[in-house]
């Protein structure tokens, strides 16, 4: 706290900005009358699934100025930027509060923005060389994001999709672009989407082909999250081909039972022939569960 503070005096900014999950949202705020104490005149603003799923809440429990329901905070940021220094109309999903201090909002969060138009991330900014420690391959080691969030959208375990209501993406070129500059500009051997399932069909044919035309399997490989249920043997022999390597696959559980009742719309036998089918392409399948959901019993589990 002491080296944030020394930052906030020194910098004296009129906007803070910060996500908060819900194990640590007291702390936060909290952390709003604090940075209030430090820069009188700054606007804070938390943002979040915690704060998409009940933004009264904190509105309630703290003093601080704006929410952000729903995902697309730099859009959002953008908008509350452009509402404090021209007037502009506050987009969707944005709560605020009248002159007397009561919360008000401005209607259900929509998507906004178009996912082409944003800048490439400032990687200095970020220190993005710090992340992903544990199964990084190659350095140096770079993340993407080009689409908001999964193309399927349903399980019922996932906060993402009232975060994201509707799915979008970059274009398959715009990523790509992007690959070419932390390639080119930051020596990047090893590049991860965290989309939370890279879309198929067109997209990824488009994609894979735009990898293989510019070389870049040759340069860097690619890991992204992927749904079992877009297997197929052509796909998985042709994104070896483009330089993927690792793909991070949600299975959430081995039980027929839980994963019925999560949505997941995926059978046990997908799993076990998916990861097959990717093992036998060159592919490195990467599983992600749980266990210990309320409904289940030790057997379960």
């Amino acid at each position: 706290w002491a080296s944030f503070t020394s930052l906030l005096r020194a910098f004296q900014p009129d906007l803070v900005l910060m996500e908060t999950k819900s194990p640590v949202v007291r702390q936060h705020w909290q952390m709003v009358d604090k940075i209030r104490s430090e820069v009188p005149k700054a606007k804070t603003v938390l943002m979040g699934d915690h704060i998409t799923g009940n933004p009264a809440e904190s509105m309630e429990q703290s003093k601080v100025d704006y929410l952000f329901t729903g995902g697309d905070w730099d859009f959002l940021g953008q908008n509350l930027v452009n509402h404090l220094t021209k007037g502009s109309e506050l987009a969707q999903g944005i709560w605020y509060r009248n002159d007397d201090g009561t919360p008000a909002d401005t209607g259900p969060y929509q998507n906004i923005g178009n996912l082409n138009d944003l800048p490439f991330i400032d990687r200095d900014l970020t220190n993005a060389n710090l992340y992903f420690e544990k199964w990084k391959k190659r350095l140096p080691f770079m993340w993407t994001m080009a689409g908001r969030d999964c193309p399927y959208g349903k399980c019922t375990f996932c906060s993402w999709t009232v975060t994201y209501p509707k799915f979008r993406t970059q274009s398959p070129q715009r990523l790509v672009d992007e690959m070419e500059y932390l390639a080119k500009e930051w020596g990047a051997r090893e590049i991860f989407d965290d989309t939370g399932a890279l879309p198929t069909g067109n997209w990824l044919i488009r994609l894979r082909n735009l990898m293989i035309d510019r070389r870049l399997n040759e340069k860097i490989i690619f890991d992204c999250n992927f749904r079992f249920d877009y297997f197929t043997e052509k796909n998985v022999q042709l994104m070896k081909k483009a330089g993927f390597r690792k793909l991070i696959l949600g299975i959430e559980s081995a039980s027929e039972r839980t994963i019925d009742i999560l949505d997941k719309k995926l059978k046990r036998e997908q799993i076990i022939e998916g990861c097959k089918m990717a093992s036998a392409a060159g592919l490195q399948p990467h599983l992600t569960l749980m266990v210990g959901y309320p409904w289940e019993t030790r057997e379960d589990a």
